[in-house]
């Protein structure tokens, strides 16, 4: 109990200031303005560097090597440096080298539950407050982007959509749900839970989109019907093959009929029921099956080159977008290397660590991800930092074993973990 409360803002931690860090950076980036991922990658500069001098200082005060940093670092180091060197390939090479020093970061030094727990409902608080002043004009942080908003009537009532300070409905809606199901399922203690839960909910829903109310749905679901980690897999496979079939429907017959539906056809199916994404994974799909080399391979063509013309399902033309909505897709463009080892990763870690609380948290990820393209990546850290946390820092122990704020506050907290 005493470690904890040093701990409150993470301060003699390493791991909780670079956690805080990271993202106060994401805010500050965001709110800057962004031209392309150039305010993320001034943002990582400093995290990068300063997590670079804590790696050689650790490693240089012992002996010992961590196999299995060493063992990544031989997979992405070469990423790092392979050519060709352009503009659109410095994204996965910020990625890669933020994956690299988050992995060693999480492998060197523990955080407690409750500490994390504080961290992302801190941060969480600060991102919503900041959102909600200026989505009622009080503090205009960031222009006003009308193609990433909506107008909704209700009982004569016109409002709009409440968006995050990125400018999009998405920014906030798929962050609320991820603050949400960690405060039902995992931090089911604390004095500002019931407020957490109360606010993330009044987000979700006040963006008025249905996919993460869907993932919502699905991922409380799974707490009742995945009972072990072969039903976890499952679960994580299910979705991810119907995504896999959508893909290739629209590459082969997209006017094709769907079966009990009379008159409609595939395209048109898909289009409503993606609000429209599914013609921008078409068409960039199609250039990733034709058009990529060797080298696109490593570092994707994330540029004019994969541009998609596109009505959105509000029926408003978008013009040369490159976004593919999806996170999937984005790091298979970005880097296909990456993504495959990522993808690798993380089913490994579920089978080793998921438990039956933990498990929901990462069902929302996974499924939050088919339509929102910066679930991982280098713009809202909580993702991937919610990913590593539940698949390195919980204990292993069987899948049915709930891994709960109160156990972890009976047993001393560890400030470092041993070497491997």
């Amino acid at each position: 109990m005493q470690e904890v409360a040093l701990f409150r803002l993470g301060y003699g931690n390493p791991l909780l200031v670079v956690l805080y860090y990271l993202f106060g950076a994401y805010l500050v980036a965001t709110i800057s303005g962004i031209d392309g991922n150039a305010a993320f990658y001034g943002a990582s500069l400093v995290f990068l560097w300063a997590s670079c001098l804590l790696l050689a200082n650790r490693v240089g005060s012992r002996q010992k090597v961590n196999l299995k940093f060493l063992v990544l670092c031989s997979v992405l180091v070469p990423l790092l440096f392979f050519p060709p060197w352009e503009k659109q390939s410095l994204y996965i090479r910020f990625f890669a080298l933020e994956f690299l020093l988050l992995f060693f970061l999480f492998t060197e030094f523990k955080v407690s539950l409750a500490a994390f727990s504080r961290c992302l409902n801190l941060t969480y608080l600060l991102y919503f407050a900041l959102s909600a002043l200026n989505w009622m004009g009080f503090l205009p942080l960031v222009p006003h982007d009308s193609a990433n908003s909506f107008v909704i009537t209700i009982s004569g009532f016109t409002f709009e959509t409440l968006y995050g300070i990125g400018g999009s409905t998405a920014d906030i809606d798929s962050y609320s749900g991820l603050v949400l199901m960690w405060n039902l399922f995992i931090c089911r203690r604390g004095r500002f839970r019931v407020l957490m839960v109360v606010l993330s909910a009044a987000a979700m829903l006040m963006t008025f989109r249905f996919t993460p109310i869907v993932a919502l749905f699905g991922a409380c679901l799974s707490y009742f019907f995945v009972s072990n980690r072969f039903l976890a897999m499952l679960a994580l496979s299910v979705p991810a093959v119907g995504f896999i079939s959508v893909l290739v429907i629209l590459q082969i017959n997209p006017a094709g009929k769907v079966p009990f539906l009379a008159g409609l056809d595939w395209q048109s199916l898909l289009w409503a029921g993606t609000h429209a994404r599914s013609s921008v994974w078409s068409g960039q799909i199609h250039y990733y099956m034709t058009e990529f080399g060797l080298s696109d391979f490593l570092y994707g063509p994330m540029d004019e080159r994969m541009t998609v013309d596109f009505i959105d399902g509000e029926g408003r033309f978008h013009a040369k977008s490159y976004n593919p909505h999806n996170a999937y897709l984005a790091m298979l463009f970005r880097s296909t290397v990456m993504f495959a080892l990522f993808y690798g990763l993380f089913f490994w870690g579920v089978v080793r660590r998921a438990r039956r609380n933990t498990f929901p948290v990462l069902f929302f990820i996974s499924i939050v991800a088919y339509t929102n393209a910066t679930i991982v990546g280098l713009q809202n850290p909580a993702f991937l930092l919610v990913i590593f946390f539940l698949l390195m820092a919980v204990p292993k122990g069987r899948f049915k074993e709930t891994y709960s704020l109160a156990k972890r506050l009976r047993a001393p907290v560890a400030v470092e973990r041993p070497a491997l």
